[in-house]
């Protein structure tokens, strides 16, 4: 057993914030479905609700993803960190 004693918070909010953003844009489509079936909103509307929503999730995954990182930190240096099994194995080539 392996113990993850700390996360980098930094390199944790850029991969959780482009994670989120790729979320965004894969469920934007939908988004922009249920907008459109809104008679009261236009086209420029609709446009600035998915732009604002991609943004929007980017930004709060990446945010959530530093905080995690300092808490996560925080609780394992006190208790200790997520105790995880790691197996090797090794690499075949094919000749």
């Amino acid at each position: 057993m392996v113990q993850i004693k700390s996360l980098n918070s930094v390199s944790l909010a850029k991969v959780l914030g482009l994670m989120y953003l790729i979320l965004a844009v894969i469920v934007s489509p939908f988004i922009i479905v249920m907008v459109s079936l809104e008679e009261s909103i236009g086209f420029a509307e609709s446009i600035f609700v998915i732009l604002f929503f991609v943004a929007f999730y980017g930004i709060a995954g990446g945010i959530g993803g530093f905080l995690i990182g300092v808490v996560y930190n925080f609780i394992a240096k006190r208790f200790g960190g997520i105790e995880i099994e790691i197996e090797t194995t090794e690499s075949r080539t094919s000749s």
